[in-house]
C-alpha cells in the first residue's frame, strides 16, 4: 500500500520519548520509517534517540526553531509516499498505523485520515471516556468527513493521528510558520478545500495532558490563531486568496497576560481554580490517575475553600452524572 514516514518533532522530550518511539516501532504495519528532528533538545533526548539501533529510525539535529518550522524541515526531507504525524508525548496503538492505511486502500477517494483520541496522564494512564473530537461528533458512523464548520470552536482533526498523501503535503507547501499555534488546523482548512479528509470514531491514539507542549505553552494565544485560521478560510472563499497568499502582514496577538491570583481572596479561600477543575481534574478522575486527584484537590481546596462551587466541582464528578441527578429529582421533590 505504500512506505509511510512517521514526521516526529521533539524538544526537550526526555521525559516521554521512549514511550512514544516505543510505540511507533510495535506497528503491525511495518513498511515505515521514523523521521526525528530534534529541534535544538538540551536534555537528554539526543542521547535517548541514539540508544536505538533500529534502522528504521533516522535524527537530524538542528538548532531550535519551532514547531511548524522544524515540520517543514522535516518535510523536505521525506520522499515516502505517506506521512504520519506523530507527537513526541503520545502513544499510538499498535495496529493504528495498518487500520488507517487498508482505510484509505478502501476508500481511494479520500486522501486524508485521522482518528479520535484518548486523554491521557503525565502518568501515562487513560481516561478512555474523554475523547476528541467528542462521540456525538460521529453519531452511529463509523468514520466522518471533515467540514470546515467542525472547527467551531475546536478542530475536530487531532494532529499527531494524520496520514496523508506527502505530494499533497508538499502541495500545500506545509505548515505556515507564521501561525505560533494553530498551524496544523491552518493547513487542514486549506486541505479540505480541495481534497477528501476523515476522522475514525475509534480512538487509536493517547495524546498526554503534557504542561510543556507548545500548546500549553502558548496557551495566552491559541484562541488568537485558532480564530484566524477560520477567518483565512473565509476569505479564501470569498476573494480566492487569503491575507498571508496576498503577502500581507500576519496580525498579532495582544499581549495576554495569566492575571494573577488576587492573593486577599487566595488566603480567604475565595479563589475558584476553574483552570484545574473544569477539565484537567475530570480527566484525572477517569485515567484513575490517584497522584493528581490529590494534587489537584490540594490546590483547588487551597484556594477555593469557603466557595460552595468549588466543594461541587470537587465531589459531583467523584459521585458521578447517576448520583447528582439522584440528587437534584430528590432536592426538587423537597421543595
Amino acid at each position: 500500500m505504500g512506505k509511510v514516514t512517521f514526521l516526529m518533532p521533539v524538544y526537550n522530550g526526555e521525559k516521554y520519548l521512549r514511550e512514544a518511539i516505543d510505540s511507533i516501532l510495535a506497528q503491525t504495519y511495518t513498511n515505515f520509517e521514523l523521521l526525528i528532528i530534534n529541534d535544538g533538545s538540551t536534555d537528554n533526548t539526543q542521547q535517548i534517540i541514539d540508544s536505538y539501533s533500529d534502522p528504521r529510525i533516522k535524527c537530524v539535529q538542528q538548532q531550535n526553531c519551532g514547531v511548524a518550522k522544524s515540520l517543514n524541515n522535516g518535510l523536505a526531507l521525506i520522499t515516502t509516499k505517506y506521512i504520519r504525524r506523530h507527537d513526541a508525548d503520545d502513544i499510538s496503538e499498535p495496529n493504528m498505523l495498518e487500520v488507517q492505511m487498508q482505510f484509505l486502500q478502501k476508500h481511494k477517494e479520500i486522501k486524508f485520515v485521522s482518528t479520535s483520541c484518548a486523554f491521557m496522564t503525565n502518568h501515562s494512564k487513560v481516561a478512555y471516556n474523554y475523547t476528541q473530537p467528542k462521540s456525538a461528533l460521529f453519531s452511529e458512523e463509523d468514520y466522518v468527513m471533515v467540514s470546515r464548520q467542525m472547527f467551531n470552536p475546536y478542530s475536530p482533526i487531532v494532529h499527531g493521528t494524520v496520514l496523508g498523501p506527502t505530494a499533497i503535503f508538499k502541495e500545500m507547501n506545509g505548515y505556515r510558520e507564521a501561525f505560533l499555534t494553530s498551524e496544523d488546523n491552518d493547513l487542514w482548512l486549506r486541505i479540505i478545500e480541495h481534497y477528501k479528509f476523515a476522522v475514525l470514531k475509534h480512538s487509536y491514539y493517547y495524546l498526554r495532558l503534557n504542561a510543556t507542549s507548545a500548546t500549553q505553552v502558548h496557551k495566552a494565544s491559541t484562541s488568537f490563531y485558532r480564530d484566524l485560521t477560520m477567518q483565512f478560510a473565509r476569505e479564501r472563499e470569498i476573494h480566492g486568496t487569503d491575507l498571508l497568499q496576498r503577502g500581507e502582514t500576519m496580525p498579532k496577538p495582544k499581549t495576554l497576560e495569566v492575571a494573577p491570583l488576587n492573593n486577599t481572596n487566595a488566603v480567604n479561600g475565595k479563589i475558584f481554580r476553574g483552570d484545574i477543575l473544569h477539565f484537567g481534574y475530570k480527566i484525572n478522575l477517569d485515567a484513575k490517575d490517584y497522584k493528581n486527584i490529590l494534587t489537584d484537590i490540594k490546590l483547588a481546596l487551597r484556594d477555593g475553600w469557603k466557595l460552595k462551587k468549588t466543594w461541587k466541582a470537587i465531589i459531583f464528578p467523584i459521585l458521578g452524572d447517576n448520583y447528582v441527578k439522584a440528587g437534584v429529582k430528590v432536592k426538587q421533590k423537597l421543595r
